[in-house]
């Protein structure tokens, strides 16, 4: 049930999410220039209704059916839109969130029935027709039905927000969005409900409080200053960095590990959030569109004229509650932040066998989704990191979260697939980051426990591979021949992650190494867990039924100098990677061997010369 939510809540934001700067744009059009804005303006002013009315549902719309359907879908989606919008005078948000998703699957049902069945030289005809019936459809339907009962819907839901203000009681939304944003809906609820009521309600009233209740970086601020002032270790030492990214930055991510590590802090963070948001009623006060990253600069910028100071004692009344009730709970507990990297494994006890596990681990199996990215490079770090300890006969592979051997012995996996993990019955090990989690290091430790340690480990020795070893000694992985030079593009400038990870499905689709459809498959993927590895490095590749389009192994090598953001952090290479059966294993294990060195990983991000990441990668 917990996987089908995130799934759906992902795909509302993923709605939205992608078009937050246009609403933004209209935010400061509507704040800057209509009567009673900063710099009123009645001629620029004109724009604020057609932006609200036709562009802002449209492009919802076309990103909700080209989610689903790729570029036609979102075509298909965006005409279907117009139905709605046309229908009816209320502000279609919702009827743009039901009619592109149903338009982007109507395409590709009627793409997957057709295909192979055209006849040479009729598919453009045949393209351009079916989508534009399809369309045609879908904008009757929605101009003569869905947008009539979306308004009725859109009506009932406003006026049930216009209750909860009436009677003053709004406040109470954070006990429902705080836990669901730090548990496993963050964005999701934000940008997939609060928004598009929220622009609605600010289209009528001028501001809306719903843009307040997820973004006010308040309540998580007050968490990371106790932490700040009564942590110890990690918790004390990270915390001043996460403020400044928290607060100024917006990046709500930031402060829910140290919330999920100690997870009564939630309260301090829905209290802190409760009573700003009585602040705001008290004031009436609320934004005049989404602020987005939810920081300190972007509630001042979307805060009405002659509000600013308001929006501001918002966020510092949250902070200082949340700070107070967090103050004990950190006092009591100072050092956790290790537990907030991944599931602690208990440590040998005295007479050197595992503790709290009982049985001696013999094969140590990383999972994704896929079987095929991220798994496979974890796999390959720690493998080098059980030989270097002398623990060569521990086996190290990787697999699919639905494949686990019935042999494994410890499945490590990310936090978003443990429960889909631990149906394997297996000992489950989550973590956050599979090339640098202290979890990680606890396990090897456990390890070293269980044996005693001792063996030998050959320098300057390559990582195995599965596909060629040389026997004794130093393994003899065999040259990398599936990067070529021309799939590898440095200094693109920074962009979007989907837009990333097309862009690298659409060079391994053009070099030949997939069939067409993989770049979308990596997307897909990329919503059920990253794939970010950390170290600045991200690996999207497909899921594993798009393995069946994959013809040869090979990756593609995209750099980002500036970095592109996937969640809290930015990865500075996107490592496309499409892999038959395990011969991408060999792959990453030299990209696993590149990133050992800080000061080689630093020259691939950075080197604007693509033959230098080539003749790296292929040593």
């Amino acid at each position: 049930m917990k996987e089908k939510i995130q799934k759906f809540g992902r795909a509302l934001s993923a709605m939205v999410m992608p078009n937050i700067g246009a609403f933004i744009a209209w935010g400061l059009i509507t704040a800057i220039f209509i009567p009673g804005g900063w710099w009123p303006n009645e001629n620029v002013a004109k724009m604020v209704s057609p932006m609200l009315k036709y562009l802002l549902p449209t492009l919802i719309a076309f990103t909700a059916g080209k989610n689903v359907g790729g570029y036609r879908g979102g075509v298909a989606g965006a005409v279907a839109a117009m139905g709605v919008i046309i229908g009816t005078d209320t502000p279609m948000f919702l009827g743009a969130m039901i009619m592109g998703p149903i338009a982007g699957w109507c395409v590709k049902r009627f793409d997957k029935l057709v295909e192979g069945k055209i006849s040479a030289g009729f598919e453009m005809l045949v393209d351009n027709f079916s989508l534009g019936i399809i369309s045609m459809l879908l904008a009757i339907a929605g101009y003569l039905v869905v947008g009539h009962a979306v308004a009725w819907l859109t009506g009932l839901l406003s006026a049930g927000v216009n209750w909860m203000l009436a009677h003053k009681l709004n406040p109470l939304l954070a006990v429902l969005v705080d836990p669901a944003k730090v548990l496993f809906l963050n964005n999701a609820v934000n940008h997939g409900i609060m928004t598009p009521l929220g622009i609605q309600q600010a289209a009528e009233m001028g501001q809306s409080m719903l843009f307040l209740v997820d973004p006010n970086p308040g309540p998580g601020l007050g968490i990371l200053l106790a932490c700040w002032a009564f942590g110890k270790g990690s918790t004390k030492q990270s915390a001043p960095g996460a403020v400044v990214i928290q607060l100024l930055g917006g990046i709500h991510e930031i402060y829910f590990p140290y919330v999920l590590a100690r997870p009564i802090l939630l309260l301090a963070v829905m209290i802190g959030n409760i009573c700003a948001l009585s602040f705001f009623t008290l004031v009436d006060f609320g934004l005049v569109a989404p602020a987005s990253p939810g920081s300190l600069i972007s509630i001042i910028l979307m805060s009405p004229k002659g509000k600013t100071l308001l929006g501001i004692l918002g966020v510092l009344i949250g902070t200082v509650v949340s700070f107070l009730l967090a103050a004990p709970m950190v006092k009591a507990r100072p050092d956790f932040q290790g537990e907030s990297e991944g599931a602690p494994v208990p440590g040998p006890d005295a007479s050197g066998a595992p503790a709290g596990g009982g049985d001696v681990i013999r094969k140590i199996v990383f999972a994704c989704d896929a079987g095929m990215g991220s798994s496979a490079l974890g796999a390959t770090r720690f493998k080098a990191r059980l030989m270097k300890t002398g623990l060569q006969d521990i086996k190290c592979t990787n697999c699919a979260v639905g494949d686990i051997p019935a042999d494994a012995s410890l499945v490590i996996c990310q936090r978003e697939l443990a429960d889909r993990a631990a149906l394997s019955g297996k000992e489950v090990l989550a973590i956050t980051n599979f090339l640098s989690d202290p979890a990680l290091d606890a396990l090897l430790k456990r390890l070293e426990g269980q044996t005693g340690g001792g063996g030998s480990f050959s320098p300057g020795c390559v990582f195995p591979s599965p596909i060629a070893s040389g026997g004794e000694g130093c393994p003899d992985v065999r040259p990398l021949q599936t990067l070529a030079e021309s799939n590898i593009l440095t200094g693109l400038a920074s962009e979007d992650k989907e837009s990333a990870i097309l862009r690298a499905g659409k060079m391994l689709e053009a070099a030949g190494y997939v069939e067409e459809g993989y770049a979308a498959a990596m997307l897909e993927r990329e919503r059920v867990a990253t794939t970010y590895m950390g170290m600045g490095v991200a690996i999207p590749h497909g899921t594993a039924e798009a393995k069946t389009k994959v013809r040869h192994s090979g990756i593609v090598v995209l750099q980002y100098p500036e970095g592109v953001d996937f969640g809290d952090e930015k990865a500075r290479l996107v490592i496309g990677i499409a892999g038959v059966g395990d011969e991408h294993i060999d792959i990453l294990a030299r990209l696993s061997s590149a990133l050992e060195d800080p000061d080689t990983l630093n020259k691939l991000c950075a080197t604007p010369n693509s033959r230098i990441i080539y003749e790296t990668l292929n040593q």
